[in-house]
């Protein structure tokens, strides 16, 4: 009996899969280890965008009411944030961003300031903190 020659089969894989599979694991890499540096860079550049806020009193919670309670507000994100009271840091930004007279960069740079303080604490919980995920869930339902 003579068996029936199989044919080789190539995989064929189209090199925009792979460009896209590179890409993201690049993405992925290149975010490894950035955290705190991201952090950081982003509470500068919030010292940038409100220049004096680090002679503002910081605003207590919910009591600023004035012009220029978008750099309490904001003095109070970068202080919570130094203690790690990303919580606290959030919601100040969203009042900072919500305060009268906030320029259209001063909004992107408190957008920004928040994306990075909230993938922290996602970053966090990932690797199964607790506490993280009690602050993401504080800041979900302060919204």
């Amino acid at each position: 009996m003579v068996l029936p020659r199989l044919s080789q089969r190539t995989v064929r894989i189209p090199v925009i899969q792979l460009l896209v599979a590179g890409g993201v694991i690049m993405l992925v890499l290149s975010g490894c280890g950035k955290k705190a540096a991201d952090i950081q860079a982003q509470s500068g550049e919030l010292e940038k965008a409100f220049p004096g806020v680090a002679s503002v009193a910081p605003a207590p919670a919910g009591q600023a009411r004035t012009v220029g309670d978008a750099r309490a507000f904001v003095a109070a994100a970068l202080s919570a944030s130094r203690s790690n009271d990303y919580v606290t840091a959030v919601l100040m930004l969203q009042k900072a961003a919500e305060s009268p007279g906030v320029t259209p960069d001063q909004v992107v740079a408190l957008q920004v300031a928040r994306k990075a303080w909230v993938a922290e604490l996602m970053t966090r919980a990932d690797h199964g903190d607790t506490s993280a995920k009690a602050a993401l869930a504080r800041i979900g339902d302060a919204h």
